[in-house]
């Protein structure tokens, strides 16, 4: 099978501040020797506690951040060996939602420009009536309409601006999309719909994706493959199914077993 995604022995660590001038400046592994894959149309699910380094590996995924050792491959390519030039015009490829999306959108822009921004950098050639229309559809496909293009995004509710969001990474018509707890801030009736949209927008696209989350009960429902981390490793990979019906490592067991219970009563 293509592997769109690999991870190869990713390590990332980071210097802590000092309490004092006189103390000697620790360093924390934020990521410990990972490496991962994900075939074209495959779902890899990441789940962990706050602080077992999901978000940390996904940066590195999307060469947000350079690694301190091991590689990255984009499609077959290291990208950990690439200029700065180089990676901008690659990165059409791969695109991520972020867990905000009150954060991630800029306040400044219209919407019209804050999903075709991606798009200006992938197709510099595009006339203006072909980049409006590129736009229209992208949010036609996330449940928006074209009538919005003119709007800011306080003039949206988290949920739509969530869906601007995903039309954002779309735009580009990428092969692979990280996905970094993309409905954790919404109302929990909001949550579904956003799950339900990245699902069949996966299909449409062909994507292959890799969703962190915190909630084990969303990953069985969307992964195809699970890894799951503890301070920075990776104590247990396999296919979804099997890690929930049989977990090999003890802090899988334990996260499963705190999962919410649904009652008759």
């Amino acid at each position: 099978m293509n592997r769109m995604l690999e991870a190869r022995n990713l390590h990332k660590s980071y210097i802590l501040p000092r309490a004092s001038w006189l103390e000697q400046r620790a360093r924390i592994a934020a990521v410990r020797d990972v490496s991962l894959h994900v075939h074209a149309g495959e779902t890899l699910g990441i789940v962990g506690e706050s602080g077992s380094g999901k978000s940390t590996l996904a940066r590195l995924l999307m060469a947000l951040e350079p690694p301190d050792s091991g590689m990255l491959l984009w499609q077959g390519e290291d990208v950990t060996a690439l200029t700065a030039a180089e990676l901008r015009a690659r990165r059409h490829g791969i695109q991520m939602v972020f867990q905000d999306p009150y954060g991630s959108l800029d306040p400044r822009m219209r919407i019209l420009d804050t999903v075709a921004e991606p798009l200006d950098v992938a197709e510099t050639g595009l006339t203006r009536e072909d980049r409006r229309a590129r736009v229209a559809d992208i949010l036609e496909r996330v449940g928006l309409n074209a009538d919005m293009l003119a709007r800011y995004p306080h003039q949206f509710s988290g949920g739509q601006r969530q869906r601007i969001a995903i039309a954002r990474a779309l735009i580009t018509r990428p092969r692979i999309l990280v996905a970094d707890e993309p409905a954790s801030a919404l109302d929990v009736s909001i949550q579904a719909q956003i799950l339900n949209l990245l699902s069949d927008l996966k299909l449409e696209f062909g994507l292959a994706m890799v969703f962190i989350s915190h909630d084990l009960g969303i990953v069985r429902y969307l992964a195809d493959r699970m890894m799951v981390m503890q301070h920075g490793f990776v104590v247990e990979e396999g296919e979804t199914e099997r890690v929930f019906t049989a977990p090999e490592h003890p802090y899988t067991r334990a996260l499963i077993a705190a999962m919410p219970k649904l009652t008759t009563e």
